[in-house]
């Protein structure tokens, strides 16, 4: 036994005699599993991604190679400037920031004061997407309509029982090369980028299609993700969506995932480059586009994100990042 192995043996031993209601607990969470119980406990591990990676079947040499949302945070909290980093954090700021690239009205909603621009704004389009403005994994996101003033003003009214900010923007009218996956959803491509002192490189890219019905395209909403070649924009994995069942093809279109071309993928690189660099002490952004008539669309920044692409590739990019 190595020193590591006696350290986390030791560790466990002392939590379950000096916290044993707090270690029934995370056993509890973790429906009896010990193994997932105690790498939630010495690495910070989600349930989710314990399950999403398929924990279970792989080694703890080979688990210490994905990153995980723990050691996620606290890496962009090392190589990534706080203050740019809360940039990208924030939906309108970033709308703001990248509004060459945006391509689209929008306004924020944070109070009373903006609820008849609200209604005039919801007036003239017909839709609004109205998202919280410091959340993620297509929580919150709604797609709404109204038929008049009032409605819009009821709109309004429950945005603001909640309590939250908003940035409420037009709706994506995408392109049909990227609507075929799924057409309810604003199917989008997510490039995750590092930047080494000025140089921009690709570290991950994939797609992220919705299911039917569904207004997201997120994994965590019910869509689906496959990783894309950065070279080629090939797709060159099967999809997954929420745990590690793997789908030829999209479950509700047909349409194969695996040898697919992304549409104007240069070009798609070459947005997202060029947002990176206007954020230059961000070693490490993830940034989702849509395609338009008008070409890429930044629909927004995260910060870096991988558990699809490690899902999907069955290994982890801890290495990729250092």
């Amino acid at each position: 036994m190595n020193a590591a192995a006696l350290f986390n043996l030791t560790y466990l031993w002392l939590y379950r005699l000096l916290l044993p209601r707090r270690y029934s607990r995370y056993l509890e969470l973790a429906k009896g599993n010990k193994d997932k119980c105690h790498e939630a406990l010495l690495f910070g591990t989600y349930y989710e991604e314990y399950d999403s990676y398929d924990f279970a079947h792989k080694s703890p040499a080979e688990r210490r190679t994905y990153v995980t949302d723990a050691y996620r945070n606290r890496l962009c909290r090392r190589i990534n400037d706080a203050k740019q980093q809360a940039v990208v954090m924030d939906k309108y700021r970033t709308a703001v920031l990248f509004g060459d690239y945006y391509r689209r009205k929008f306004m924020l909603c944070n109070g009373e004061g903006q609820r008849d621009d609200f209604v005039r704004f919801g007036m003239e389009e017909g839709w609004l997407v109205v998202k919280p403005i410091d959340d993620c994994a297509g929580r919150g996101v709604q797609l709404l309509h109204a038929d008049d003033e009032q409605g819009w003003r009821n709109h309004y009214r429950q945005m603001m029982e909640l309590g939250r900010r908003y940035i409420v923007e037009q709706r994506i009218v995408q392109e049909p090369s990227m609507a075929r996956w799924n057409e309810s959803s604003v199917n989008t491509v997510r490039i995750n980028t590092l930047n080494h002192n000025g140089t921009i490189s690709i570290l991950t890219a994939n797609i992220r299609c919705g299911c039917r019905g569904a207004f997201c395209d997120n994994c965590a909403q019910g869509g689906y993700c496959a990783n894309i070649d950065p070279a080629s924009g090939i797709i060159i994995t099967s999809a997954t969506s929420k745990g590690p069942e793997k789908y030829d093809r999209h479950p509700d279109s047909g349409i194969a995932f695996v040898g697919e071309q992304i549409p104007l993928w240069h070009s798609l690189l070459d947005a997202a480059s060029a947002c990176a660099q206007r954020l230059p002490k961000l070693t490490y952004v993830s940034w989702d586009f849509a395609l338009t008539a008008d070409g890429w669309t930044l629909v927004e920044a995260n910060k870096g994100e991988l558990i699809a692409d490690q899902r999907n590739l069955g290994r982890g990019l801890k290495k990729e990042l250092k």
